[in-house]
């Protein structure tokens, strides 16, 4: 008797190389925010104005090169993910916008990667901290898109918008006050402090309104916790003179993640996903 199995699926297919593209390309981008915040905070200004680490050197080679090798990975998975949505677009019609972000974010943190050093403008920390929160989340859009399976697609919440911006404004402002703060400039920190305001406003209503969707339930309790934490450390790090550099860096860590959280919900608003 003649037996017939049924051909099993490919490991490798297009979605699961974009998923994984995605999942990996994500952690990359937190690396290399994490790195670019812990050199940040532990360079300070000599007498003659130039910048000094306060890390030992052996330490602070280590870190940099983790910082370049992060950077590498992440243009080669831009790459990959941008031959395979060109070769496969009708099959992975979600990962194009996503993947046009990546390039995007990767472009420009490239391009601004030489005047980095130094840390001799302040709009390009800036830059580099608001492009780096965009490239975590657009690696992020790319692995919730293909993580959630086909469901019926759904109006966007109009809030959405408007916090994610709210959001990113705020980042760009920490890291103004993070930059402008080693040269003795510190006002910047207080309008860090009343973007903080509209931050909550936005994110908890966001996060109020779903409260209670079962399987948004863990996601909502994640960022809440998460909300709440940064706020406390915030506050602390106010209050703090001098500030420990474990203080910020912990602090500034955190909104990563809510940048992460934010993009789970806008990708599972639209697909119904809940």
């Amino acid at each position: 008797m003649i037996e017939f199995t049924r051909p099993k699926p490919p490991l490798l297919t297009p979605a699961r190389t974009l998923l994984a593209i995605g999942t990996t390309g994500s952690a990359l981008a937190l690396v290399i925010l994490g790195v670019s915040i812990l050199l940040r905070l532990t360079t300070v200004f000599a007498d003659d104005g130039h910048p000094v680490s306060t890390l030992p050197d052996t330490l602070e080679s280590a870190v940099r090169m983790l910082h370049r090798l992060a950077a590498s990975g992440i243009g080669l998975l831009a790459l990959w993910a941008t031959v395979l949505c060109w070769i496969r677009r009708p099959l992975v019609a979600k990962a194009v916008m996503p993947t046009a972000w990546i390039v995007a974010a990767t472009v420009l943190l490239a391009a601004i990667g030489p005047l980095t050093p130094g840390y001799r403008f302040a709009t390009v920390t800036v830059a580099n901290v608001v492009g780096g929160t965009v490239l975590l989340m657009a690696c992020w859009w790319l692995r919730e898109a293909l993580a959630t399976g086909p469901a019926h697609r759904q109006a966007r919440d109009p809030l959405l918008l408007p916090a994610l911006l709210v959001f990113l404004a705020h980042v760009g402002i920490g890291a103004a006050a993070s930059a402008l703060s080693v040269r003795g400039i510190r006002w910047v920190a207080f309008m860090h402090m009343g973007s903080a305001v509209l931050v909550v406003i936005f994110v908890g209503s966001l996060l109020w309104t779903r409260y209670g969707r079962a399987r948004l339930t863990r996601l909502v309790g994640a960022m809440t916790l998460l909300l709440v934490a940064q706020i406390a450390l915030g506050l602390a790090l106010m209050a703090a003179d001098p500030r420990p550099v474990w203080l910020g860096f912990l602090h500034a860590m955190l909104s990563p993640l809510l940048a992460a959280g934010l993009v789970s919900i806008a990708v599972r608003d639209s697909t119904g996903q809940h």
